[in-house]
């Protein structure tokens, strides 16, 4: 159970990161165009990844655990 929280946490962490990245991406605080390239693109990338793990992750538990369930009974 506390897998599952600690997950949804992590994966607001995730959002806002994406949401930084493009915040970035449509503000002037960063002047040089091929930075802010890299640095949204890295934010971005990084931001998605986690997403995705995160969501993949707490499906496998549940499924993990009612395999588990299954088996010792």
């Amino acid at each position: 159970m506390s897998k599952n929280k600690s997950g949804k946490g992590r994966i607001y962490l995730y959002v806002l990161i994406t949401i930084a990245g493009c915040v970035l991406a449509c503000s002037s605080i960063i002047t040089n165009d091929y930075l802010k390239l890299v640095i949204v693109m890295g934010t971005l990338c990084v931001g998605l990844y986690g997403i995705m793990r995160g969501l993949s992750n707490s499906g496998n538990t549940e499924e993990a655990t009612a395999i588990n369930e299954e088996t010792s009974k």
